[in-house]
């Protein structure tokens, strides 16, 4: 099948990856045609590759599977990437407009971006990500979205710098060349999930998304329509299978698959009466346990986690601040209970993030569990509509980093 504007969006979780192809249409929206995903094998860990054989198999079982829905040949994929090994920073860059009219011009703005970029030391076993706008300030005017064209003596820019490990980048990108997909862009997961399941009023009153995979939990809290705070923990759906593993003296698979059938975020909501099957290790027997136990194993882990990202939320930003709430994707976040508890812990209105925004085959990926991967759809959406007509470096930004950052006020 001939496609004119083919995307797709490549998520290489710790215990998944995923593969979604669309076709923009020609008002920019997503039309999802193919959908393919398998386990990630144990090549990745911590949501960083640590097998590239795995995780180049894994990759290969997905796309064959969305391709042959889509019947469609992928070449080029948008990457999310997460993990404890990913940092940010908040910085600013300041320049004098030139010109006698003194009005702002594109090469204005990439010289306060530039100059905000430059503030920040990255080490040598880091590089860039993503630069994310933080909005403008032109003299004294705060706030602006787009100072192109307006007229002032002194530009400000507000950025939020995101890096990940050398290393890191480095072997999602062999993985992909061996699966012969040219890496278009690579995303933080948590932004490409907030593409996907957040609407434009929510960033603006103030947001957090909490994106619980499994092998990390990744935060990021918007504020005036900009990211303000990124965070990601080495905690995740698979330390709460570990967990049930360990205690109910079973096998991680079965752990597992008690976790998606019987597995409750808050002990006090089971019925104290149910009971549940166990396989035992290494045997063909099973014990009985009452369902309450094995919730009583899960919450401390759980209550871990949201302790962790209230801890996130109160030194960047503000409890009070957050008037949209909390908004939950990943597989953890549809466990019964899992949003009592994090309301009962954040203080906040809690929902659950499905994404939105897409047609096609939308039900097949109407699911938390797909957000980053639509969210990479939405992304290169974006990217297509507010491409920079100009080509080459200009003020040290790459094409990649300007189109992305100009996003933000086209």
């Amino acid at each position: 099948m001939q496609v004119d504007n083919l995307v797709a969006g490549l998520d290489i979780g710790t215990t998944k990856v995923c593969v979604i192809i669309g076709d923009i249409q020609d008002d920019h929206t997503v039309n999802v045609i193919g959908v393919g995903h398998a386990f990630s094998g144990d090549g990745v860990k911590k949501g960083i590759i640590v097998d590239i054989d795995r995780t180049y198999d894994a990759i290969m079982a997905a796309v064959d599977e969305a391709e042959k829905v889509a019947d469609v040949v992928v070449k080029q994929v948008f990457v999310g990437i997460a993990g404890s090994h990913i940092s940010s920073t908040n910085s600013q860059g300041i320049v004098a407009i030139k010109g006698n009219s003194h009005e702002i011009t594109d090469e204005d703005i990439d010289r306060a971006v530039e100059n905000a970029k430059t503030a920040v030391a990255t080490p040598s076993h880091q590089e860039i990500i993503q630069i994310l706008s933080g909005g403008f300030t032109v003299d004294e005017q705060k706030e602006i979205e787009n100072p192109r064209g307006m007229v002032g003596s002194r530009l400000e820019a507000q950025v939020h710098i995101v890096s990940g490990a050398v290393t890191a980048m480095a072997n999602i990108r062999k993985c992909c060349e061996r699966a012969q997909l040219k890496v278009e862009d690579v995303i933080l997961q948590p932004y490409a999930s907030s593409e996907a399941v957040l609407t434009p009023d929510e960033r603006k009153l103030g947001v957090v998304l909490v994106d619980i995979g499994g092998g990390t939990t990744d935060v990021i809290i918007f504020q005036s329509g900009h990211v303000k705070h990124t965070y990601s923990a080495a905690i995740g759906g698979q330390y709460v299978t570990n967990d049930i593993a360990v205690g109910l003296k079973t096998s991680t698979a079965a752990a597992e698959n008690l976790k998606i059938r019987y597995g409750v975020a808050r002990a006090d909501l089971v019925d104290e009466k149910a009971m549940i099957e166990v396989p035992m290790a290494g045997g063909d027997r099973t014990k009985s346990y009452q369902q309450k136990f094995l919730a009583e194993i899960i919450e401390p882990r759980m209550e871990e986690m949201f302790n962790d990202i209230k801890e996130q939320i109160v030194k960047h930003v503000s409890i009070d601040v957050i008037p949209a709430g909390v908004v939950l994707t990943g597989g953890t976040s549809l466990m019964t209970g899992c949003l009592e508890l994090a309301e009962e812990i954040l203080g906040l209105p809690v929902r659950r993030g499905s994404p939105i925004g897409v047609v096609g085959l939308r039900e097949r990926v109407s699911s938390p569990i797909y957000a980053t991967a639509v969210g990479l759809l939405q992304f290169a959406s974006h990217a297509e509509r507010n491409e920079a007509p100009e080509t080459g470096v200009l003020g040290g930004l790459s094409d990649r980093i300007r189109s992305f950052f100009r996003s933000f006020f086209e």
